[in-house]
C-alpha cells in the first residue's frame, strides 16, 4: 500500500481541489483509519492467495468490491476511507513497473516498498503537505512498526518509487472526486 505520507498528501491535496468534504478532520481520519487498523488484512478486505504470485497478490490486496458492499459511503470519514483503499487498490495495479512485477517475489518487493518509502519520505516532506495533525503520535507508531515488519535493514534494496512517477499518481488520483469514481463503470473492473 502506499506509505501513510502519500495517502495523507493526497487526501490534504484533495481537500483543496475539490469542495465535496465537509468534515476535513473525518476524511482525513478515514483516508488514515485502513493503514492504522490492528488487522489490515480486514481493513482492506485483503483475499488470500497464491504467495507465489506477485501480481495475483497485489490485484488481491485491496478488496475493493467487498468494501463497497459493505459501506454506505455517505459521510466524509467513508469517503476519505474509500479513497484510500482506491488509492491503495491503483497503487498496487498500475504504479509498478510490470517486468519487476514478474521477476520480483514478495518479500523483496516488500523490502524495497519499504526502503523506497525511506527515499521519498524528504521529497513528500518538501513538497506536500504530509501534516498529520491529530492522528500524528498513532501514524509515528504505526510507521515504526511496519519499518520493523519490511526487514531490509543492512540489505542492498532497490528504490521503486521515483519522485516524477509519484507526482504522476498523485496527479492522477486527484483528477476525479469521490462520486466520479464511485459512479465510474470502471470501479466494476476492480477486484
Amino acid at each position: 500500500m502506499p506509505s501513510l505520507d502519500i495517502h495523507i498528501a493526497l487526501a490534504r491535496k484533495y481537500l483543496k481541489i475539490h469542495n465535496d468534504i465537509k468534515d476535513e478532520v473525518e476524511f482525513i481520519k478515514g483516508s488514515l483509519a485502513p493503514d492504522l487498523a490492528i488487522d489490515r488484512i480486514k481493513s482492506h478486505y485483503t483475499k488470500k492467495v497464491n504467495q507465489n504470485n506477485l501480481k495475483e497478490i497485489l490485484k488481491n490486496k485491496i478488496g475493493l468490491n467487498e468494501y463497497l458492499a459493505k459501506a454506505k459511503i455517505d459521510n466524509d470519514y467513508e469517503k476519505g476511507y474509500f479513497f484510500h483503499l482506491l488509492t491503495d487498490y491503483i497503487f498496487f495495479n498500475n504504479f509498478f513497473d510490470k517486468n519487476y512485477i514478474v521477476k520480483t517475489e514478495y518479500n523483496d518487493f516488500k523490502k524495497d516498498l519499504y526502503y523506497s518509502y525511506n527515499q521519498v519520505h524528504e521529497y513528500l516532506i518538501n513538497n506536500y503537505d504530509i501534516s498529520y495533525g491529530p492522528f500524528q503520535k498513532e501514524v509515528e507508531n504505526r510507521i515504526t512498526s511496519s519499518q520493523k515488519d519490511a526487514h531490509y535493514r543492512g540489505e542492498e534494496r532497490q528504490n521503486i518509487i521515483s519522485y516524477a512517477n509519484l507526482d504522476k499518481f498523485i496527479n492522477e488520483m486527484l483528477k476525479n472526486d469521490i462520486s466520479t469514481y464511485l459512479e465510474s463503470l470502471k470501479i466494476k473492473n476492480y477486484n
